[in-house]
């Protein structure tokens, strides 16, 4: 596999109060330069003042974090919490 950072771009369509948004992928598999210029064009080339495009870097959707582990000076902060 490649080193090299691959990126989407995801296209949100808003609409009014009473539907919820749609969500689509646009772009994927890009590298850095590629998405950039997509993103660009879109934004540029975009009449639909309801439409607008995101760029996200893939690792970030797939990276697995570490569980968070509880230190005791957290523990100690939470017995003195009124509720």
């Amino acid at each position: 596999m490649s080193d090299r950072k691959k990126w989407l771009i995801l296209e949100q369509y808003r609409f009014d109060s009473s539907v919820k948004d749609t969500w689509s992928v646009k772009f994927a598999d890009l590298d850095e330069d590629k998405a950039f210029e997509k993103l660009v064009a879109l934004r540029t080339l975009n009449e639909n003042e309801n439409v607008f495009h995101y760029l996200v870097d893939m690792n970030y959707l797939w990276k697995k974090d570490e569980p968070l582990v509880l230190t005791d000076e957290v523990k100690e902060k939470e017995s003195e919490m009124p509720f």
